[in-house]
């Protein structure tokens, strides 16, 4: 995994997601630092032409054949979705990365998928991040 670069940003990934994080490949808690983020993000890096303007989060979990991301309900458990979770935020984070853009939709289980693996691993600093990052993300450039 780290012999090989993650795929070139978009360049408004690049100017939103600045933290040390969104470049680390051996840290767990990264985005593409686990193997379900590094995986998704390879596998949706080499369909890339596929991921016009306007694809979902949804549409990178089909390329990777991972999870809907739906099913979690009212009150999702940490315990029994944090694996789903996982897929589910590196799927945003690697559309993001890749598109430069994030559908609500996705945005809104990513954050939900965050909330999960920040209750089942605590109060990591990577995670916080994250949330704070993509609560804080536009579609619009410089808003």
């Amino acid at each position: 995994m780290e012999d090989e670069q993650l795929p070139v940003a978009h360049e408004n990934f690049a100017r939103h997601f600045t933290a040390p994080i969104y470049e680390e490949q051996a840290d767990e808690f990264a985005p593409f630092g686990s193997d379900e983020g590094w995986d998704t993000l390879q596998a949706a890096a080499e369909k890339r032409t596929e991921l016009l303007d306007g694809a979902t989060v949804a549409d990178v979990l089909e390329i990777v054949d991972g999870p809907a991301g739906d099913e979690w309900g009212d009150s999702p458990d940490a315990e029994e979705w944090y694996s789903d979770a996982t897929f589910v935020a590196a799927a945003a984070f690697t559309l993001l990365r890749l598109t430069g853009q994030i559908d609500e939709i996705g945005r809104a289980r990513a954050l939900e998928a965050l909330d999960i693996l920040i209750e089942y691993f605590g109060e990591e600093p990577e995670l916080r991040q994250q949330k704070n990052d993509l609560e804080r993300w536009s579609n619009i450039p410089g808003h």
